[in-house]
Protein backbone atom coordinates (compact mmCIF):
# COMPACT_ATOMS: atom_id res chain seq x y z
CA UNK A 1 0.00 0.00 0.00
CA UNK A 2 1.84 3.04 -1.20
CA UNK A 3 0.34 5.91 0.79
CA UNK A 4 -1.56 8.31 -1.46
CA UNK A 5 -1.26 11.59 0.42
CA UNK A 6 -2.61 14.87 -0.93
CA UNK A 7 -0.74 17.05 1.50
CA UNK A 8 -0.91 20.75 2.27
CA UNK A 9 2.22 22.39 3.63
CA UNK A 10 1.80 22.69 7.36
CA UNK A 11 1.83 26.34 8.46
CA UNK A 12 1.10 26.03 12.14
CA UNK A 13 -2.59 25.12 12.40
CA UNK A 14 -4.75 22.11 11.58
CA UNK A 15 -8.13 20.93 12.80
CA UNK A 16 -7.74 18.67 15.84
CA UNK A 17 -9.70 15.82 14.27
CA UNK A 18 -9.03 13.87 11.11
CA UNK A 19 -12.21 13.27 9.14
CA UNK A 20 -12.13 9.53 8.59
CA UNK A 21 -13.93 7.60 5.89
CA UNK A 22 -17.38 6.47 7.01
CA UNK A 23 -18.06 2.78 7.37
CA UNK A 24 -20.52 0.56 9.21
CA UNK A 25 -19.42 -0.70 12.61
CA UNK A 26 -19.44 -4.44 13.24
CA UNK A 27 -22.78 -4.65 15.06
CA UNK A 28 -22.87 -8.44 14.74
CA UNK A 29 -19.77 -8.60 16.92
CA UNK A 30 -20.24 -5.50 19.07
CA UNK A 31 -23.91 -6.16 19.91
CA UNK A 32 -23.76 -9.96 20.01
CA UNK A 33 -26.44 -10.46 17.36
CA UNK A 34 -25.55 -14.14 16.84
CA UNK A 35 -23.91 -16.89 18.89
CA UNK A 36 -20.14 -16.68 19.17
CA UNK A 37 -18.23 -19.93 19.40
CA UNK A 38 -14.93 -18.33 20.36
CA UNK A 39 -12.93 -21.29 21.58
CA UNK A 40 -12.53 -23.19 18.33
CA UNK A 41 -8.80 -23.66 17.84
CA UNK A 42 -9.05 -26.23 15.07
CA UNK A 43 -12.21 -28.29 14.75
CA UNK A 44 -15.49 -28.62 16.62
CA UNK A 45 -18.43 -30.95 16.08
CA UNK A 46 -21.88 -29.35 15.87
CA UNK A 47 -24.69 -31.86 16.33
CA UNK A 48 -28.32 -31.60 15.22
CA UNK A 49 -30.88 -34.08 16.54
CA UNK A 50 -34.44 -34.72 15.34
CA UNK A 51 -36.99 -37.42 16.10
CA UNK A 52 -40.40 -38.52 14.87
CA UNK A 53 -42.82 -40.51 17.03
CA UNK A 54 -45.92 -42.48 16.00
CA UNK A 55 -48.87 -43.35 18.21
CA UNK A 56 -50.27 -46.83 17.68
CA UNK A 57 -52.90 -49.12 19.17
CA UNK A 58 -51.93 -51.06 22.27
CA UNK A 59 -51.28 -54.71 21.70
CA UNK A 60 -50.83 -57.61 24.10
CA UNK A 61 -48.03 -58.91 21.94
CA UNK A 62 -44.86 -57.26 20.75
CA UNK A 63 -45.47 -53.74 19.36
CA UNK A 64 -44.20 -52.72 15.94
CA UNK A 65 -41.30 -50.30 15.88
CA UNK A 66 -42.25 -46.94 14.45
CA UNK A 67 -40.63 -43.53 14.49
CA UNK A 68 -37.17 -42.29 13.68
CA UNK A 69 -34.16 -40.76 15.35
CA UNK A 70 -31.96 -38.63 13.11
CA UNK A 71 -28.58 -37.42 14.33
CA UNK A 72 -26.37 -35.21 12.18
CA UNK A 73 -22.83 -34.18 13.06
CA UNK A 74 -21.08 -31.36 11.23
CA UNK A 75 -17.36 -30.80 11.58
CA UNK A 76 -16.49 -27.12 11.69
CA UNK A 77 -12.92 -26.00 11.01
CA UNK A 78 -12.52 -22.20 11.16
CA UNK A 79 -10.46 -20.79 8.31
CA UNK A 80 -7.36 -18.70 8.96
CA UNK A 81 -7.56 -15.34 7.21
CA UNK A 82 -5.44 -12.21 7.35
CA UNK A 83 -5.17 -8.62 6.15
CA UNK A 84 -1.69 -7.37 5.30
CA UNK A 85 -0.25 -4.32 3.61
CA UNK A 86 2.91 -2.24 3.63
CA UNK A 87 3.57 1.48 3.84
CA UNK A 88 6.45 3.91 4.22
CA UNK A 89 5.87 6.16 7.26
CA UNK A 90 7.97 9.03 5.91
CA UNK A 91 5.49 9.44 3.03
CA UNK A 92 3.36 11.63 5.33
CA UNK A 93 6.17 13.90 6.54
CA UNK A 94 5.17 16.79 4.27
CA UNK A 95 1.82 17.54 5.89
CA UNK A 96 0.13 17.73 9.27
CA UNK A 97 1.42 14.36 10.45
CA UNK A 98 4.97 15.65 10.90
CA UNK A 99 3.83 17.55 14.00
CA UNK A 100 3.41 14.25 15.86
CA UNK A 101 6.84 12.93 14.84
CA UNK A 102 9.68 13.06 17.34
CA UNK A 103 12.85 14.95 16.49
CA UNK A 104 15.60 13.12 14.63
CA UNK A 105 15.91 11.61 11.18
CA UNK A 106 15.17 8.12 12.48
CA UNK A 107 11.90 9.26 13.99
CA UNK A 108 9.62 9.43 10.94
CA UNK A 109 6.63 7.59 12.40
CA UNK A 110 3.64 9.82 13.17
CA UNK A 111 1.80 8.94 16.37
CA UNK A 112 -1.31 10.61 14.95
CA UNK A 113 -1.13 8.56 11.74
CA UNK A 114 -0.71 5.35 13.73
CA UNK A 115 -3.59 6.14 16.08
CA UNK A 116 -6.17 7.52 13.65
CA UNK A 117 -5.43 5.89 10.31
CA UNK A 118 -4.11 2.50 11.42
CA UNK A 119 -5.62 1.78 14.84
CA UNK A 120 -9.02 3.38 14.18
CA UNK A 121 -9.67 3.38 10.45
CA UNK A 122 -7.94 0.26 9.14
CA UNK A 123 -8.75 -1.86 12.20
CA UNK A 124 -12.37 -0.74 11.97
CA UNK A 125 -12.59 -1.51 8.27
CA UNK A 126 -11.11 -4.98 8.84
CA UNK A 127 -13.73 -5.70 11.50
CA UNK A 128 -16.51 -4.45 9.22
CA UNK A 129 -15.23 -6.58 6.34
CA UNK A 130 -15.12 -9.66 8.59
CA UNK A 131 -18.77 -9.04 9.47
CA UNK A 132 -19.77 -8.60 5.82
CA UNK A 133 -18.12 -11.89 4.91
CA UNK A 134 -19.74 -13.70 7.86
CA UNK A 135 -23.11 -12.94 6.28
CA UNK A 136 -22.13 -12.87 2.58
CA UNK A 137 -19.37 -15.12 1.28
CA UNK A 138 -18.93 -18.20 -0.87
CA UNK A 139 -16.00 -20.45 -1.64
CA UNK A 140 -15.13 -21.17 -5.26
CA UNK A 141 -16.20 -24.80 -4.85
CA UNK A 142 -19.58 -23.75 -3.45
CA UNK A 143 -20.15 -21.28 -6.27
CA UNK A 144 -19.48 -24.05 -8.78
CA UNK A 145 -21.75 -26.52 -6.98
CA UNK A 146 -24.69 -24.10 -6.70
CA UNK A 147 -24.33 -23.06 -10.35
CA UNK A 148 -24.70 -26.73 -11.35
CA UNK A 149 -28.06 -27.11 -9.57
CA UNK A 150 -31.33 -26.92 -11.50
CA UNK A 151 -33.43 -24.05 -10.13
CA UNK A 152 -37.08 -24.54 -9.25
CA UNK A 153 -39.88 -23.12 -7.13
CA UNK A 154 -40.22 -25.95 -4.62
CA UNK A 155 -38.43 -26.21 -1.29
CA UNK A 156 -36.35 -29.11 -2.61
CA UNK A 157 -34.86 -26.96 -5.38
CA UNK A 158 -32.51 -24.02 -5.34
CA UNK A 159 -34.34 -20.77 -6.05
CA UNK A 160 -33.40 -18.70 -9.07
CA UNK A 161 -32.67 -15.73 -6.80
CA UNK A 162 -30.58 -17.96 -4.53
CA UNK A 163 -28.54 -19.17 -7.48
CA UNK A 164 -28.06 -15.61 -8.73
CA UNK A 165 -27.00 -14.46 -5.28
CA UNK A 166 -24.24 -17.07 -4.93
CA UNK A 167 -23.04 -16.40 -8.47
CA UNK A 168 -22.75 -12.67 -7.73
CA UNK A 169 -20.36 -13.16 -4.81
CA UNK A 170 -16.62 -12.77 -5.18
CA UNK A 171 -14.96 -16.05 -4.21
CA UNK A 172 -14.02 -16.02 -0.54
CA UNK A 173 -12.22 -18.24 1.98
CA UNK A 174 -15.40 -19.68 3.53
CA UNK A 175 -19.17 -19.72 3.06
CA UNK A 176 -21.23 -17.03 4.79
CA UNK A 177 -24.58 -17.46 6.55
CA UNK A 178 -26.79 -16.91 3.49
CA UNK A 179 -24.72 -19.27 1.34
CA UNK A 180 -24.76 -21.99 4.02
CA UNK A 181 -28.54 -21.70 4.22
CA UNK A 182 -28.66 -22.30 0.47
CA UNK A 183 -26.01 -25.02 0.23
CA UNK A 184 -23.97 -26.93 2.81
CA UNK A 185 -22.53 -30.38 3.51
CA UNK A 186 -22.48 -31.05 -0.22
CA UNK A 187 -26.23 -30.64 -0.67
CA UNK A 188 -29.04 -28.12 -0.85
CA UNK A 189 -29.68 -26.43 2.49
CA UNK A 190 -32.80 -27.18 4.49
CA UNK A 191 -33.87 -23.54 4.86
CA UNK A 192 -37.47 -22.41 4.39
CA UNK A 193 -37.27 -20.72 1.00
CA UNK A 194 -39.34 -17.62 0.25
CA UNK A 195 -39.19 -16.14 -3.25
CA UNK A 196 -38.94 -12.38 -2.93
CA UNK A 197 -38.92 -9.28 -5.08
CA UNK A 198 -37.42 -5.80 -5.09
CA UNK A 199 -38.28 -4.24 -1.73
CA UNK A 200 -39.23 -0.57 -1.49
CA UNK A 201 -40.93 1.63 1.10
CA UNK A 202 -44.28 0.98 -0.59
CA UNK A 203 -44.17 -2.83 -0.42
CA UNK A 204 -41.86 -3.53 2.52
CA UNK A 205 -44.76 -4.39 4.84
CA UNK A 206 -46.18 -6.85 2.30
CA UNK A 207 -42.83 -8.56 1.78
CA UNK A 208 -42.12 -8.84 5.50
CA UNK A 209 -45.55 -10.47 5.85
CA UNK A 210 -44.54 -13.10 3.28
CA UNK A 211 -41.38 -13.92 5.20
CA UNK A 212 -43.15 -13.92 8.57
CA UNK A 213 -45.88 -16.26 7.30
CA UNK A 214 -43.23 -18.80 6.32
CA UNK A 215 -41.80 -19.13 9.85
CA UNK A 216 -42.51 -22.63 11.19
CA UNK A 217 -45.04 -22.19 14.01
CA UNK A 218 -42.88 -24.19 16.40
CA UNK A 219 -40.12 -21.62 15.99
CA UNK A 220 -42.42 -18.91 17.34
CA UNK A 221 -43.58 -20.94 20.32
CA UNK A 222 -40.30 -21.39 22.17
CA UNK A 223 -38.75 -19.25 24.88
CA UNK A 224 -36.23 -17.80 22.44
CA UNK A 225 -37.82 -15.61 19.78
CA UNK A 226 -36.48 -15.56 16.24
CA UNK A 227 -34.87 -12.37 14.98
CA UNK A 228 -35.47 -10.77 11.60
CA UNK A 229 -32.05 -10.00 10.13
CA UNK A 230 -32.42 -7.35 7.44
CA UNK A 231 -30.19 -5.19 5.21
CA UNK A 232 -29.10 -1.90 6.76
CA UNK A 233 -31.02 0.01 4.07
CA UNK A 234 -34.31 -1.36 5.42
CA UNK A 235 -34.16 1.02 8.37
CA UNK A 236 -34.78 3.91 5.98
CA UNK A 237 -37.46 2.01 4.05
CA UNK A 238 -39.28 1.18 7.28
CA UNK A 239 -39.16 4.79 8.44
CA UNK A 240 -40.50 5.97 5.08
CA UNK A 241 -43.25 3.35 5.20
CA UNK A 242 -44.29 4.52 8.67
CA UNK A 243 -44.34 8.13 7.46
CA UNK A 244 -46.72 7.40 4.58
CA UNK A 245 -49.85 9.44 5.25
CA UNK A 246 -52.21 6.75 3.93
CA UNK A 247 -50.86 4.14 6.35
CA UNK A 248 -53.28 4.60 9.23
CA UNK A 249 -51.64 1.77 11.15
CA UNK A 250 -47.87 1.61 11.45
CA UNK A 251 -46.99 -1.98 10.70
CA UNK A 252 -43.47 -1.57 12.05
CA UNK A 253 -43.03 -0.69 15.70
CA UNK A 254 -40.10 1.56 16.62
CA UNK A 255 -39.23 1.95 20.29
CA UNK A 256 -36.12 3.69 21.56
CA UNK A 257 -34.26 3.09 18.33
CA UNK A 258 -35.21 -0.62 18.22
CA UNK A 259 -37.32 -1.92 15.33
CA UNK A 260 -39.98 -4.65 15.47
CA UNK A 261 -42.33 -6.45 13.11
CA UNK A 262 -45.18 -8.59 14.50
CA UNK A 263 -43.39 -8.72 17.82
CA UNK A 264 -40.07 -9.89 16.37
CA UNK A 265 -37.04 -7.66 16.69
CA UNK A 266 -35.37 -6.50 13.48
CA UNK A 267 -31.58 -6.33 13.43
CA UNK A 268 -29.86 -4.54 10.57
CA UNK A 269 -26.76 -6.33 9.29
CA UNK A 270 -24.77 -6.36 6.02
CA UNK A 271 -27.16 -8.57 4.08
CA UNK A 272 -27.71 -7.98 0.35
CA UNK A 273 -30.68 -5.93 -0.76
CA UNK A 274 -33.99 -7.79 -0.97
CA UNK A 275 -32.86 -10.41 1.54
CA UNK A 276 -34.20 -11.41 4.95
CA UNK A 277 -32.98 -14.10 7.32
CA UNK A 278 -35.33 -15.09 10.15
CA UNK A 279 -33.64 -17.30 12.71
CA UNK A 280 -32.94 -17.61 16.40
CA UNK A 281 -29.57 -16.09 17.36
CA UNK A 282 -28.64 -19.44 18.90
CA UNK A 283 -28.84 -21.04 15.44
CA UNK A 284 -26.38 -18.67 13.76
CA UNK A 285 -22.80 -19.34 14.82
CA UNK A 286 -19.72 -17.16 14.32
CA UNK A 287 -16.89 -19.64 14.89
CA UNK A 288 -13.42 -18.35 15.74
CA UNK A 289 -10.49 -18.98 18.06
CA UNK A 290 -11.13 -15.74 19.94
CA UNK A 291 -13.08 -12.65 18.93
CA UNK A 292 -10.33 -10.39 20.29
CA UNK A 293 -8.09 -11.44 17.37
CA UNK A 294 -10.40 -9.58 15.00
CA UNK A 295 -9.53 -6.23 16.57
CA UNK A 296 -5.81 -6.84 17.22
CA UNK A 297 -3.35 -5.35 14.72
CA UNK A 298 0.40 -5.78 14.60
CA UNK A 299 2.38 -2.90 13.09
CA UNK A 300 6.16 -3.07 12.65
CA UNK A 301 9.03 -2.70 10.16
CA UNK A 302 8.94 -5.52 7.61
CA UNK A 303 12.60 -6.33 8.38
CA UNK A 304 15.58 -5.03 10.30
CA UNK A 305 16.65 -1.55 9.15
CA UNK A 306 13.80 -1.45 6.63
CA UNK A 307 12.15 1.92 6.05
CA UNK A 308 9.02 0.06 4.97
CA UNK A 309 6.50 -0.94 7.61
CA UNK A 310 3.62 -3.38 7.46
CA UNK A 311 0.39 -4.01 9.31
CA UNK A 312 -1.15 -7.42 9.82
CA UNK A 313 -4.48 -8.57 11.24
CA UNK A 314 -5.01 -12.34 11.44
CA UNK A 315 -7.84 -14.43 12.87
CA UNK A 316 -9.97 -17.48 12.19
CA UNK A 317 -13.55 -17.24 10.98
CA UNK A 318 -16.36 -19.55 9.95
CA UNK A 319 -20.15 -19.31 9.68
CA UNK A 320 -22.45 -22.16 10.65
CA UNK A 321 -26.24 -22.53 10.74
CA UNK A 322 -28.04 -25.09 12.91
CA UNK A 323 -31.72 -26.16 12.82
CA UNK A 324 -31.81 -25.35 9.11
CA UNK A 325 -35.44 -26.36 8.63
CA UNK A 326 -36.57 -23.76 11.19
CA UNK A 327 -34.87 -20.81 9.49
CA UNK A 328 -36.41 -18.63 6.79
CA UNK A 329 -34.45 -17.23 3.85
CA UNK A 330 -36.21 -14.57 1.77
CA UNK A 331 -34.38 -13.58 -1.41
CA UNK A 332 -35.56 -11.35 -4.23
Amino acid sequence: MAISYTAVEFRGKATPEIFKELYFSNDTLDKGLVTFQDDVKYDTIFSDAAVTVTQQAWTAGSPSASGAITLTDTQIIPVKVEYYDEFIPSAVVSGRYKTSMKKGIWNDVSDEFMRVVLDDLIAGKVSADAEAKFWNAAKTATKTAVAALTPGTGQASVGAAEQTYVASLTASQFDGVVTRMIYNAGALGGRVKVAGTTISSSNIATEYAKAYAAIPAVNLAGSEAPVIYAPKSHKQLINLSNLTATNFIKVFDVQGGEYYYAGLQIKFVPLPENCLVIAKPSDLHWCTDTTSDITMMKVMPVSNFSKTWGYNVAFTEFAHVTHQSANVLYLG
